[in-house]
């Protein structure tokens, strides 16, 4: 079947199809969509995506785009994740009639983009990935490596607010696990610099880029990751302690950090308790932001 025939049907599927065919979470698939729909990305861009992980995003990418090409980047190690690991996953996508329009590549975005010639993209894409960034001083780094090489840099990240009570305990979920992470130097969970969208927007802007635009959407009632992220503080018990504390004590000596952590998971259970329960919990807002030279 030709490449035209293959891009008109992809197009033209449900997006519960296109996910159940190229192996997707249905409500993921639906959400990163509505993100790239709300951005000025052009069919025939050549896209560099910072932070693929397991490739939800670059497969969307190139579900979206027909006629463009993916660089899909990320530099974490390809044993990483699961249950299905960032090695499994991206070579299953290899392997649809979508792969030869996407190179994966393991390395950090500094590394990668050295080895870069001028204007090599149009748009540089980050979705859901910042949170990830060690720290501001390389987010800073990264943002300041780009300048030169595409046109237009594309962020989507949670807004640290919500326009439900249900969604503001996604918050209170994320800042506890983000306060634990802070304290552990060496952490690789997938909250560890969980910026604004203003913190976002001047770090950007520090680094020579103008913002265009920016807007904030709510999530899919039904978007999964809050309820995920919530597993994680309580989810599991070791006998009447919750795993994330244990990993609290285990990781970090000062007694005082384990206290204000405890309150915060204290916290966190009365609000889930308010909103009726855990699966009530839904995903905060996201904020979309666009950028350029």
């Amino acid at each position: 079947m030709s490449t035209a025939l293959h891009a008109t049907m992809n197009e033209s599927m449900p997006l519960y199809e296109q996910a159940e065919r190229y192996g997707l979470l249905p409500f993921q698939h639906e959400h990163r969509v509505k993100l790239l729909r709300q951005m000025n990305i052009q069919d025939g861009d050549r896209i560099l995506e910072i932070g693929c992980g397991q490739g939800d995003c670059t497969t969307a990418l190139a579900l979206l785009y027909p006629n463009s090409h993916v660089t899909a980047i990320d530099p974490a190690p390809l044993d990483y994740g699961g249950p299905e690991t960032l090695g499994q996953a991206q070579a299953r996508i290899k392997t649809y009639d979508i792969g030869s329009r996407i190179e994966f590549v393991q390395a950090t975005p500094t590394a990668h983009l050295k080895n870069v010639e001028k204007g090599a993209y149009e748009v540089a894409l980050m979705c859901h990935s910042l949170w990830y960034f060690s720290n501001r001083a390389e987010v800073i780094s990264t943002m300041e490596a780009l300048k030169g090489k595409t046109k237009k840099l594309l962020i989507a990240e949670w807004a640290l607010k919500s326009h439900s009570r249900e969604g503001d305990v996604h918050v209170q979920v994320a800042f506890t696990r983000a306060t634990c992470e802070a304290h552990i130097p060496d952490t690789t969970e997938n909250i560890r610099s969980p910026l604004s969208p203003s913190q976002i927007k001047q770090c950007v802007i520090d680094s020579g880029w103008v913002l265009h635009h920016d807007l904030t959407i709510p999530s899919n009632p039904q978007l999964e990751d809050a309820k995920w992220e919530l597993n994680m503080l309580l989810g599991a018990k070791f006998g009447d302690e919750f795993a994330f504390m244990k990993r609290v004590k285990e990781h970090i000596q000062e007694e005082r950090i384990h206290l204000v952590l405890e309150g915060m998971l204290e916290s966190v259970k009365s609000s889930v308790d308010a909103i009726g329960g855990e699966d009530h919990i839904k995903c905060m807002d996201v904020w979309i932001g666009s950028f350029a030279q």
